[in-house]
């Protein structure tokens, strides 16, 4: 029996964690009758990206993520409409993709998921062409993940501070968003497209969000006052967001957002520099993984 050819690519820092022993994990757990693996380690910024598209070149079946949802997007990404199935190591802070998709964060029970190898596809998006898939989103939260991303300290301690900070330095902005049948104007403290359920910490934006229909949910979000904090914050962790009274949720395939000017966008927890306007669409069932 031919084995099938997999890659595991390693971001050495993720989160808090100094994932030293993850090649002997691999080398333990792994089922080497059935796949025949290397193990390469990201050695600088984009070195993911390069290890991925080598994989797809070179005819790979698997390519294996061992990071956050950061580099979770920058591998699967590049795996998108290939044959390639994209499996994943949750070794980041939030973990969102991982979490929606029940991947278990203990390293051991995701190789034993690895081993048996059950694929299924999933929707990606894109925004002004880049794609994403799990969240992504303009204003506060875009702000937060492009603070975090320049600070050399991860954990949710880091991201808290960031939470907190941008809550009292940011106000909400007004925003036109034109969808396939009408357009319509709204003030937002953020916006978020949701492809998966799951910011991360097992905190979700949208709750009904699914990685299956079509669609993404695009997550209007009202800036709370100091008082009306504990009530949101409640519906937070009841995973009830959609029925908090500062939250509309809409869900689309297509959708334009039409912003006050240029800012960054929040991708996956990374941030990246955008025009004003940005506009979403669905990929429907892009990209395969390893659930």
């Amino acid at each position: 029996m031919n084995k099938q050819r997999i890659r595991f690519i390693l971001n050495p820092i993720s989160g808090k964690k100094h994932h030293r022993d993850l090649p002997g994990q691999i080398e333990r757990i792994l089922d080497h009758d059935r796949f025949a693996s290397d193990i390469r380690v990201s050695e600088y910024a984009g070195h993911a990206v390069v290890l991925a598209e080598e994989a797809v070149e070179k005819g790979y079946d698997t390519v294996v993520v061992a990071g956050g949802d950061g580099s979770i997007n920058e591998v699967g990404t590049r795996l998108i409409g290939t044959d390639l199935a994209l499996g994943i190591l949750p070794c980041g802070s939030g973990n969102g993709l991982s979490r929606c998709l029940n991947i278990p964060l203990d390293t051991e029970k995701a190789l034993q998921l690895i081993n048996r190898h059950a694929v299924c596809r999933i929707d990606t998006v894109t925004v002004n062409e880049v794609p994403f898939i799990s969240i992504a989103g303009t204003g506060y939260d875009a702000q937060v993940a492009d603070d975090y991303a320049k600070d050399p300290h991860r954990g949710f301690e880091t991201y808290l501070r960031y939470i907190v900070r941008n809550y009292f330095k940011l106000h909400e902005q007004p925003y036109t968003i034109v969808l396939p049948d009408h357009t319509f104007t709204t003030q937002a403290f953020f916006i978020s497209f949701a492809n998966s359920n799951q910011m991360g910490y097992d905190v979700p934006i949208s709750p009904k969000a699914s990685l299956w229909d079509g669609k993404v949910d695009l997550c209007i979000v009202r800036k709370p006052n100091a008082l009306e904090l504990p009530i949101v914050g409640s519906y937070f962790l009841s995973k009830n967001m959609d029925k908090s009274p500062k939250v509309e949720i809409l869900q689309t395939a297509e959708a334009t957002i039409m912003r006050p000017a240029p800012a960054v966008v929040n991708i996956d927890g990374e941030s990246l520099p955008m025009d004003r306007d940005l506009h979403i669409k669905i990929n429907p069932l892009s990209l395969k993984v390893i659930v």
